[in-house]
């Protein structure tokens, strides 16, 4: 929750320095945006096990849990 705060609290600022800058709104939007998809990621990341759980399917690749007893050799 933490960097939900900080994320409020830094885009408010940026959104200040940027009205007070030129009297309109430019740049902050960006900022919202791209920081904001960031927060999303990491939320699923870490809360709902991940978007894209390629990490898992490397690690069962790598380790599976049957292993074949037919083996391969070249001629």
């Amino acid at each position: 929750m933490q960097r939900f705060y900080t994320y409020l609290l830094i885009n408010a600022g940026f959104f200040a320095i940027d009205y007070l800058d030129n009297g309109y709104l430019g740049w902050a939007y960006f900022v919202l945006l791209d920081w904001g998809v960031g927060n999303i990621s990491h939320y699923i990341s870490l809360y709902r096990g991940g978007y894209f759980p390629l990490k898992k399917k490397w690690n069962d690749l790598k380790n599976p849990k049957y292993k074949s007893p037919i083996v391969l050799t070249a001629f």
